[in-house]
């Protein structure tokens, strides 16, 4: 294959004298919108090269992607996926409450470490708890890890999901443990599968770690529209441990620099990270969605966002968070607060520890906090996004150990709040590129009660018209892969051997000349396909 800094120029290339019958052929494809066939014949290459370049049809792709057979087979895809996690070695304590098989770090590719995955359990349960759920839905209950904790304080409890054998796993710890266990149904079925619900039939409706295998956010809000219809007055819908869109470049750029060789260029991880967002499979969202949705369903009356709690530096807790959806509970009156700009005064935990000793504020409530539980990614994202960059990644985690940590890491005051009698809320609802969040400490009076009134958080302008902007696409890569291979297999079946393009490359769009005619000259060569 040619090097990526080789430029295309004759007799390297031109344009083939039969390249009319290839490229009028390729345009009447439902996937392409326009190409261009060019042969590659310099000394570089050990035979002709015939390359296609094909802008696809956006309106195609989105038609497919959205489409019921795509939709269908992303979630077998996933069933099938967690099924098999049950059919090997058991991962981790052969404890019948935590089966954590096929929980693994996208970092080491090994499984999450047990003392990570039970602070993730116990915090989501803390959580939950919180709520006093008397009747449950589970959607995606998995192998029970939340079920198990919660259901023995249930009235109801029922849980569904479209993995048959991590149900059967599941009925099989259920009676290891023993127990009563007849408040709980277990129901094998895909998400969006609601019937038989009667209208207000549950307190709590929980998606924990599951809408990141749903495969559009299209079928994400037809979810939450079927759920909605289902939860009494007064009740909420937990959205857990949601991968935020607002840092994907930033996980990105953390999970290729820890696989990385130190002697690795920072050219070849930036292509890493492009690739890796490009064929990113798991559906990744914005905080803004949920906030969008109060203008879609009027039966949201309030909705909350924040990161995770834990003490554990891990993917979770970095790039993940929780939303909740309040139905129909009582409006309240919106607390009249102004923010600090902690960029401004830079407070350290300790300064702000003393002031709240010292003052005993009612509230105390910062804005643009930094979260140094990302620092460092984001420090590395702008780093690659400079371009003209020419280090490697072992130089560049040299000077990341050199920098000054700024920012707070938000589980240190979540325990200082704890520990000085105030209420800590925590919330991504600005949706900051850059992890930063805001907070607010209230004081929790001697009788243990907490000034109730609404939060007025920082977000962005919100559009509910066009939801899809406030997620990715899963998948998308994979479809173009596709598509390339259905091209040239189309080829195939139609042209002369001497016509049929060795390979095709996607593109934004054709580079033009002056005069409209493709300029042949700014293409780029056999083998590399444009980020």
């Amino acid at each position: 294959m040619p090097e990526k800094t080789m430029k295309p120029g004759s007799p390297a290339h031109s344009r083939l004298s039969n390249q009319h019958e290839a490229e009028i052929l390729l345009r009447s494809h439902p996937g392409v919108r326009e190409a261009a066939v060019v042969r590659w014949n310099s000394d570089t290459f050990t035979e002709e090269i015939r390359v296609a370049y094909v802008v696809p049809n956006k309106d195609y792709i989105d038609r497919v992607l959205a489409g019921e057979e795509w939709e269908r087979k992303r979630i077998q895809k996933w069933g099938k996926t967690f099924d098999l996690s049950q059919l090997g070695k058991q991962v981790g304590p052969s404890d019948p409450g935590f089966n954590i098989a096929g929980w693994n770090s996208s970092y080491t590719r090994q499984p999450i470490p047990a003392e990570h995955m039970r602070e993730w359990v116990e915090v989501t349960i803390q959580e939950l708890q919180a709520f006093h759920p008397r009747e449950v839905l589970e959607i995606g209950c998995g192998a029970g890890l939340l079920l198990l904790r919660l259901a023995g304080d249930c009235a109801r409890y029922v849980g569904t999901d479209i993995a048959s054998t991590v149900l059967k796993k599941l009925r099989k710890q259920m009676d290891e443990l023993g127990g009563k266990w007849s408040n709980v149904t277990l129901l094998e079925r895909s998400a969006e599968n609601l019937e038989g619900f009667a209208e207000g039939s549950f307190d709590t409706v929980i998606l924990n770690s599951v809408v990141k295998y749903f495969p559009n956010v299209s079928y994400l809000l037809g979810v939450l529209g079927g759920a909605l219809r289902l939860v009494k007055p007064g009740g909420r819908i937990f959205i857990g441990d949601v991968r935020n869109l607002a840092l994907l470049e930033p996980c990105a750029v953390s999970i290729e620099l820890y696989q990385a060789q130190p002697s690795m260029s920072l050219a070849e991880v930036h292509e890493r990270v492009s690739h890796r967002i490009q064929f990113e499979d798991q559906l990744v969202i914005s905080p803004a969605f949920f906030l969008a949705l109060r203008e879609r369903f009027s039966r949201i009356t309030g909705v909350e966002v924040h990161p995770r709690a834990g003490r554990f530096d891990n993917e979770m807790t970095r790039f993940r968070f929780q939303a909740i959806l309040q139905v129909e509970t009582q409006r309240e009156e919106q607390l009249d607060i102004s923010f600090l700009d902690w960029t401004e005064q830079r407070l350290p935990p300790d300064s702000i520890a003393a002031l709240l000793r010292d003052k005993k504020p009612k509230w105390l409530a910062m804005k643009n906090v930094a979260n140094s539980r990302i620092e460092k990614d984001i420090l590395s994202l702008k780093e690659l996004a400079r371009g003209e960059s020419s280090g490697t990644v072992g130089e560049l985690k040299q000077s990341l150990e050199k920098c000054e940590q700024k920012g707070i890491d938000p589980q240190r005051l979540w325990i200082l709040g704890g520990e000085l009698g105030y209420q800590v809320d925590i919330s991504w609802a600005a949706c900051r590129p850059d992890g930063s969040y805001d907070l607010i400490f209230r004081k929790i009076d001697d009788n243990g009660e907490l000034l109730r009134q609404a939060i007025p958080w920082t977000q962005p302008h919100i559009d509910a018209k066009e939801l899809t902007q406030y997620a990715n696409t899963p998948g998308r890569g994979v479809l173009l892969a596709e598509l390339i291979k259905q091209l040239l297999d189309y080829c195939r079946q139609s042209l002369p051997q001497d016509s049929i393009p060795t390979e095709v490359i996607l593109m934004g769009a054709l580079p033009l000349t002056t005069d409209g005619k493709v300029d042949v000259q700014k293409l780029p060569p056999p083998g590399v396909q444009p980020g």
